[in-house]
């Protein structure tokens, strides 16, 4: 990924973000497994299942954009990998989140990562709807509008009605609708109760200063799992597994501690919200 990158950095304007965050947590694996989970499954077939072990996300300028997805496209397949089908989601249409969605796989290899395609712009718009992101989808709600279906929709669209806020000022790529299969996951009502819009700012705002509270003074000295991972991958190649196993227990630890970030999807943080 950084060398494709490197490859469209001065011509379309391309940056890696979220390296940090390019090796999925444990806890969060832990969960994504137990949802891909079947009753008789193995514990590897289960694994296979997981597309975002590894994930991670492109920008390119607005203007830029769709060529520089699609030149990405021709690279990862130069290097034999295709698209997972089905897994090709362009959200741009979408109010809530707006970007591109893909996971490839090496039919080969069996290596599957996820890769996301924003533009600064929205990237920067996703990443700060996280909490909201988090507690839409955490049964948040349920506390205030228990069984009144009714108004546990009211609260979900007062929290999509606030991400969507956040892209009031991000441009569409041109050409963008050339990019997967378009997508509209949420719409928005055209009334809401300003009280709850009030309160899900509030809630929003709580996890926030939660999840920096998570941080603990160690953890913000010492990068997690995935912090320089890539100059690491490119100095030190086939000795880093070795290396990394016997650190396993203190990167999970630091990995608890720090903010969830599937999403999103992300890693890059997550809304990413991948697709069910």
């Amino acid at each position: 990924m950084t060398g494709i990158q490197q490859s469209t950095a001065e011509s379309h304007g391309s940056k890696l973000e979220g390296l940090e965050y390019s090796l999925k947590g444990i806890d969060s694996f832990r969960r994504k497994a137990a949802t891909a989970k079947d009753d008789g499954d193995s514990v590897a077939k289960t694994a296979k299942k997981i597309k975002d072990l590894n994930r991670y996300t492109l920008t390119f300028e607005a203007e830029k954009y769709t060529e520089g997805v699609e030149r990405t496209y021709e690279q990862l397949r130069g290097q034999g990998y295709e698209p997972i089908p089905g897994s090709e989601k362009n959200t741009w249409g979408d109010p809530v989140y707006k970007g591109v969605n893909t996971s490839w796989q090496n039919p080969a290899t069996e290596e599957k990562f996820e890769l996301q395609f924003h533009t600064p712009e929205s990237f920067k718009a996703k990443m700060e709807n996280h909490e909201l992101y988090e507690i839409s989808r955490a049964d948040t709600f349920e506390k205030y509008t228990g069984k009144d279906e009714e108004r546990a929709r009211q609260y979900q669209d007062a929290a999509n009605y606030l991400q969507s806020k956040r892209y009031d000022n991000v441009r569409i790529p041109p050409g963008v609708e050339r990019i997967g299969e378009p997508l509209i996951r949420d719409t928005l009502e055209p009334d809401r109760d300003p009280a709850i819009v009030e309160h899900v700012a509030q809630l929003e705002e709580e996890r926030r200063v939660g999840n920096a509270a998570k941080v603990s003074p160690t953890a913000t000295r010492q990068p997690a799992l995935g912090v320089g991972l890539g100059e690491s991958l490119q100095a030190d190649g086939p000795g880093l597994r070795s290396r990394l196993a016997p650190k396993t227990g203190p990167a999970r630890r630091l990995n608890a501690q720090a903010p969830a970030v599937d999403p999103l999807p992300t890693q890059s943080r997550g809304r990413g919200p991948a697709p069910a």
